[in-house]
């Protein structure tokens, strides 16, 4: 572990996770996020940033295209639990993903609970997806981060069930892919876990969705991803979503999905989000650059 991982991790252990676990309303988060993210987290100068609508049928869905890259789209889902983030908190990282691996990326604002609970957040990816379907684009890799990569991933199973054209590659750092809550490491990790307080994942779960939490639109680990793209699994061993990635892996072996996992010992939840500060991002996101460039391992 690198000494800036150790300062990482206690630093959003005694700031990020203390505040998350006092927190009563997400609007105070989300402002939280927009401001350090407009601070700390903003893309390089000089990237091509614009607002774009993905429209499909009657249905629409704001988006920032980020980028120019010619080697195919990337429709990126943020994280924050269904409940805080938004297209502009995850610019940065999506430009970053685009930028490595010369693709266009398209990072989605989807309707965020409680305002909106389940299934708004799938229904506005799938429109997204099915837009740029529209447009004709087929070289499409999907990715998201926390629930953003469960989100992820459960398009992928809607678009496997609709027999829709599949994308490229699907790529999930730290998913949330389990909405019953019974993964081990969410006891197991409580205490290691540097930035999500356990004790409140039911309360903020309960935002999006309150029954049917083995829906495989919200819980993906219950889908079903026969002849699934390559995907690509991230996730750090002190996280307590550690056992909803482990899962999720073990169920796309079953399904025969080329697979790639890579697992970090003590990285924070979804630490591919600090690179250029973190030496364990920049290594994880040289090999998604491996992944994207020939995904079937």
């Amino acid at each position: 572990m690198s000494i800036r991982l150790s300062i990482v991790n206690f630093l959003l252990r005694n700031i990020e996770k203390r505040a998350l676990s006092k927190a009563v309303d997400p609007l105070p988060i989300r402002r939280r996020m927009e401001l350090q993210t407009r601070l700390f987290f903003r893309p390089k100068r000089g990237t091509p940033i614009s607002r774009e609508s993905l429209a499909h049928g009657q249905a629409s869905v704001s988006a920032l295209k980020i980028g120019n890259g010619d080697q195919g789209t990337l429709l990126y889902l943020h994280g924050g639990a269904y409940i805080f983030g938004s297209a502009k908190t995850h610019s940065r990282f999506a430009a970053k993903l685009a930028e490595d691996n010369a693709l266009t990326a398209y990072s989605i604002d989807y309707r965020l609970a409680p305002e909106h609970p389940f299934p708004a957040a799938i229904d506005d990816a799938l429109t997204a997806y099915q837009a740029l379907l529209g447009r004709g684009i087929k070289n499409i890799t999907i990715a998201g981060d926390s629930a953003g990569g469960g989100l992820a991933l459960a398009l992928l199973h809607i678009i496997l069930a609709k027999g829709l054209t599949p994308p490229r590659a699907v790529m999930a750092f730290s998913p949330l892919t389990d909405q019953t809550m019974q993964s081990q490491s969410l006891k197991d990790n409580a205490r290691s876990e540097a930035m999500l307080p356990a004790e409140r994942m039911g309360e903020v779960r309960d935002m999006y969705i309150t029954e049917d939490f083995k829906n495989p639109l919200a819980s993906p680990l219950f889908g079903d991803f026969q002849n699934a793209p390559p995907v690509f699994l991230s996730v750090g061993t002190t996280e307590i979503l550690r056992d909803d990635t482990l899962a999720m892996a073990a169920k796309l072996r079953a399904q025969n999905v080329p697979l790639t996992l890579e697992i970090v010992e003590s990285a924070p939840h979804v630490w591919p989000f600090f690179h250029g500060h973190l030496p364990e991002a920049d290594a994880t996101l040289k090999k998604v650059q491996t992944f994207l460039s020939h995904p079937s391992p």
